[in-house]
């Protein structure tokens, strides 16, 4: 390494690095709900398909759709929507998910308010302006509170050292984007 002058000594590099500094919440939409996800695989077998979970995790979002309002059974108002024998009625597009942050794929499970959602379809990148998110729909498939109590599925807690989804640096998850995050 040359130096300009011979009486410059090397200099101990300026950390100027922000990794370290705490996370500030931001004011903006994107950050007004903390729901846990857990990614999971499907495992085919002799007996049958199961999803195998993996570690959780928080992620900021916003939660935006029906939340205020019932949920639907069908898409068109035209369809059959009387019990029938077998199966049952399935909640169409009951929440939607806006998220800075997303690592998850169509075999991700969220739990909003105590109960189990899973993602209906691939998560859409949306790109358009400064306001660079990632955008999916879930759709409940358990409302503990129909549930008793023994049978109930518990939250998984994530890990007191698990990263949160959204308060990574500049990560928009999946792939590196050419967004500023902001």
């Amino acid at each position: 390494m040359a130096y300009l002058f011979s009486s410059d000594k090397p200099k101990e590099p300026v950390d100027s690095s922000f990794e370290n500094e705490p996370f500030v919440k931001p004011t903006d939409m994107f950050y007004t709900s903390k729901i846990i996800v857990a990614p999971s695989t499907i495992r085919r077998s002799a007996h049958g398909v199961t999803y195998e979970w993996s570690d959780a995790f928080y992620c900021w979002c916003s939660l935006e759709g029906r939340e205020q309002q019932a949920g639907m059974f069908s898409i068109s108002g035209a369809e059959d929507k009387t019990p029938q024998s077998s199966g049952g009625l399935r909640e169409v597009t009951v929440k939607q998910i806006l998220a800075r942050e997303w690592h998850g794929d169509i075999h991700t499970f969220v739990w909003i308010d105590g109960d189990l959602y899973d993602v209906d379809g691939a998560a859409e990148h949306r790109e358009h302006g400064k306001t660079h998110h990632w955008e999916m729909r879930v759709r409940r498939a358990a409302d503990m509170a129909q549930i008793p109590e023994r049978f109930r599925l518990q939250p998984p807690v994530p890990a007191p050292d698990a990263p949160v989804w959204g308060e990574s640096k500049g990560v928009l998850g999946w792939y590196e984007s050419g967004s500023t995050a902001t």
